[in-house]
């Protein structure tokens, strides 16, 4: 799976008839993130964010009609990108600390 695929599948546009954002637009976002795919996974979330706030929400011609996604659930999605991304970048690191403590009793004597 190539980048692209991988961004595609992480913002869950994977419809291949009728996609919210062209190749063109991912690969840019892409380009801009330096190619790390978690953040223009971000950064293309936002773009359809944007894209389907700004559209109507509902559209009808006689019998057929449509509504269009729900933008809290993308939203939703869009910060556990915003998280798991985070998480990746503030892992903690193990510090060890030698002391030539013996026991904790100093500790004790700030709170009497």
């Amino acid at each position: 799976m190539d980048d692209l695929e991988q961004v595609r599948l992480l913002i869950g546009d994977t419809d291949t008839d009728e996609p919210y954002l062209e190749d063109s637009v991912i690969q840019f976002l892409l380009n801009e993130s330096g190619n790390v795919i978690l953040d223009a996974a971000i950064e293309c979330l936002e773009a359809i964010i944007n894209q389907i706030a700004l559209q109507p929400d509902r559209w009808r011609i006689g019998d057929a009609e449509e509504y269009r996604a729900n933008v809290e659930s993308l939203e939703s999605r869009l910060q556990s990108l915003i998280s798991k991304r985070n998480a990746k970048k503030y892992t903690a690191i193990p510090v060890i600390l030698n002391t030539d403590r013996k026991d904790w009793d100093d500790i004790n004597k700030i709170f009497e």
